[in-house]
């Protein structure tokens, strides 16, 4: 993997301001609009309300920045750049596996200033285990969604990747309780959010601030999500690069 094209894909997809809005800023807005408005006291599936909440909209922003790869990946095949790649030594899984590693540390910034705003303005206290453990399990959860970036990018042309990657991120976030707490919807919502994998996200990190600990269940099904979705990815790869 060259380090060196890895950091100009960060610093062009950085330069994507909607990126940095609906990545960075949206998950805040979220946040301070339906989580500082609730009662310090209240308490949702055995933990603080407003933790839950604040877990919920960083795990919302880490998917979208994870999921913006997409529209890189759009950009290089518009560009020739699969031609290029087919010339060069660069194997199917190095160049996917360089995009996975982007969308992970496109992740961190959002997860980062959710968390801090949760910290400050929503005064969740939690323990420092707590914070390294709901940290970790949220950002290794931008997996799936890194992985579902790529398929669009694969898919889409550049001029529809950015609605579609857009919609896709809201639907996924809406129909997965990310916007509302699963055990509020009707039964038929919550099958619905069971085959989503921003729902077993949402549980592996929520679970890491229950007094039951991690949520091994929901873990493995996050890993399942994306081993099936990055054979997709990759599969998808090497189709288009054999057309070019």
């Amino acid at each position: 993997m060259n380090l060196d094209y890895l950091k100009f894909d960060i610093r062009r997809t950085l330069r994507n301001r909607r990126v940095v809005i609906f990545a960075i800023l949206m998950p805040v807005i979220l946040f301070a609009i339906f989580g500082l408005t609730i009662p310090k006291d209240a308490s949702q599936s055995g933990i603080s309300a407003i933790a839950y909440v604040m877990v919920s909209m960083a795990i919302f922003g880490s998917m979208s920045a994870a999921m913006s790869s997409g529209g890189i990946i759009a950009a290089e095949r518009d560009g020739g750049w699969n031609r290029t790649l087919r010339l060069t030594p660069l194997k199917p899984q190095a160049y996917v596996i360089s995009k996975v590693i982007l969308s992970l540390l496109l992740a961190i910034p959002p997860l980062v200033v959710v968390f801090l705003f949760g910290m400050t303005a929503g005064h969740v206290h939690l323990s420092a285990s707590q914070w390294i453990s709901v940290g970790l399990v949220s950002w290794l959860g931008a997996l799936p969604f890194a992985a579902i970036g790529l398929v669009i990018g694969y898919v889409a042309k550049p001029d529809s990747v950015q609605p579609i990657t857009g919609l896709s991120t809201m639907l996924i976030a809406a129909f997965g309780g990310l916007w509302l707490p699963v055990d509020s919807m009707p039964s038929v919502m919550k099958h619905i959010a069971q085959l989503t994998p921003a729902y077993w996200t949402g549980q592996s990190s929520r679970s890491a601030l229950s007094q039951n600990g991690l949520d091994l269940n929901a873990v493995y099904v996050v890993l399942g999500w994306t081993v099936v979705l990055g054979c997709i990815a990759l599969r998808r790869f090497r189709a288009d690069t054999a057309r070019a």
